[in-house]
């Protein structure tokens, strides 16, 4: 399976992520929480620079960046569906795993909606 995928958050990666290709532990473990290990260090670093270079943008980035995170999970959240309920072998994890997904969705919606009240 490892040789059927495409590269880590490719294009053609993405496309099968949302085609729910991959098993349910990829998708969400992978698709849902993987741009993290980037989004989370790029947002980190363009909060740091604004900081010192521009504080007055600083909630204006945050909330971009919880915006661009919370459509993400949005996008995805089909896919860990669509997985989850096929993964059998998981057994009772699968349907924690899918309620975790909508509940890190909708607070990620709650604080871009936060952020924005506080611009």
């Amino acid at each position: 399976m490892a040789e059927d995928r495409g590269r880590f958050l490719s294009p053609r990666w993405y496309g099968q992520l949302m085609r729910g290709q991959f098993s349910f532990g990829d998708t969400f473990f992978a698709g849902m929480f993987g741009p993290a290990f980037v989004l989370v260090p790029v947002g980190f670093s363009i909060a740091a620079l604004l900081a010192v270079s521009a504080p007055a943008y600083i909630e204006l980035a945050v909330f971009v960046m919880t915006l661009v995170y919370a459509l993400h999970f949005t996008a995805v959240l089909p896919a860990v569906f669509k997985t989850g309920v096929k993964a059998r072998a998981v057994g009772g994890w699968r349907w924690f795993g899918i309620l975790l997904a909508i509940i890190a969705t909708g607070a990620l919606w709650i604080s871009a909606y936060k952020f924005y009240g506080a611009l």
